[in-house]
């Protein structure tokens, strides 16, 4: 099992409390309100979406602190003067699965399995895990690749 360090990167997001059973509900258009946001502001993303989970834990009514972010250059996060959060994403140690096709399997098909190889692995998690949406057609497509970054201590 590798362990990646990700780069830091600048970001504007929409931030709002949720929990494992309530999540698809609480993001439902928020994604889209996002993307239409940073076109308003005439800010261009410099690359995938990101669901970034700060605080969870495996049970499923703890609330977690969720960022839906897109990253964007440090001069357009500076000018940024709309409502939603910039901020600077500091690097952090991962370990990481890639999901192809139906994000209904995120759960059963990244999750579970990364979160048994980090067991066996005999790493510790941080509670801080990333969704990199980086290709996303729409919820259920063959094309998508989501990449679920699990937060550990470095060994």
């Amino acid at each position: 099992m590798n362990i990646h360090t990700s780069n830091s990167v600048s970001a504007i997001a929409i931030k709002l409390q949720s929990t494992l059973n309530t999540v698809n509900q609480d993001v439902d258009k928020l994604p889209e309100a996002l993307f239409e946001d940073l076109h308003k502001a005439g800010i261009q993303p410099t690359g995938p979406m990101m669901f970034i989970y700060d605080g969870v834990t495996d049970d499923p009514e703890a609330k977690f602190d969720l960022r839906i972010a897109l990253p964007v250059s440090v001069e357009d996060a500076e000018r940024y003067k709309g409502s939603n959060l910039t901020f600077r994403l500091a690097p952090f140690h991962f370990v990481e699965q890639v999901l192809h096709g139906d994000l209904a399997g995120l759960g059963t098909k990244a999750y579970e399995p990364l979160f048994g190889q980090i067991q066996q692995a005999g790493l510790t998690m941080t509670g801080f895990c990333r969704e990199v949406y980086q290709n996303f057609v729409d919820m259920q497509n063959d094309d998508n690749e989501t990449r679920v970054q699990v937060g550990v201590k470095p060994a």
